[in-house]
C-alpha cells in the first residue's frame, strides 16, 4: 500500500494551518514552506474547502483556514475528501459485485484490512498529527 502524493500534501497543509491557529494560511506560504507546488496545492485546497474541512476567505488578507477544530478532524476525513471512499481491491467497489464474490478466499482478508485501516485513520485526529501525539 502507499499513500499518494495528493493525500501526504494534504495531510502536510491542514498540520501546517493548524500550526497556524489563529490566523489565514496562503497557498503561496503553504507552498514555500511544506515544499508543494503551488498549482498543485490550489486543486487539493479546493477539495478541502469542497468537503469541509477549510474555509477560504478572499481579499487582502485571504487564505485558508480550518473550518472544524484540529482534534475534530480526522485522518479518514483528509483520507476521503482526497480520495474517496476506501476500496483497497477493484471488487471491493461498493457498486458492484464480483463474480467470484461467494467462492473467494481472499475477500475477507482484504475487507478486514480496510475495515481496520479505517477505523486507524478514523482514530487519529488532525491535532494528534500537528502535536506528534502518535508514536509506533
Amino acid at each position: 500500500m502507499q499513500v499518494s502524493k495528493t493525500l501526504d500534501y494534504a495531510v502536510r497543509s491542514l498540520v501546517h494551518i493548524a500550526q497556524e491557529e489563529n490566523s489565514v494560511s496562503t497557498i503561496e506560504g503553504i507552498s514555500v514552506k511544506q515544499h508543494i507546488p503551488q498549482s498543485y496545492l490550489a486543486k487539493i485546497m479546493r477539495k478541502l474547502v469542497q468537503r469541509g474541512l477549510l474555509r477560504s476567505s478572499t481579499g487582502p488578507d485571504g487564505g485558508y483556514s480550518l473550518k472544524k477544530q484540529a482534534n475534530e478532524i480526522s485522518l479518514k476525513d483528509v483520507y476521503e475528501a482526497i480520495e474517496g471512499d476506501m476500496q483497497l481491491v477493484d471488487c471491493m467497489d461498493k457498486g458492484q459485485l464480483c463474480e467470484l464474490f461467494d467462492s473467494c478466499n481472499q475477500r475477507s482478508v482484504w475487507d478486514h484490512l480496510q475495515v481496520n485501516t479505517l477505523n486507524f485513520l478514523e482514530n487519529i485526529s488532525l491535532q494528534d498529527v500537528t502535536e506528534r501525539k502518535f508514536n509506533n
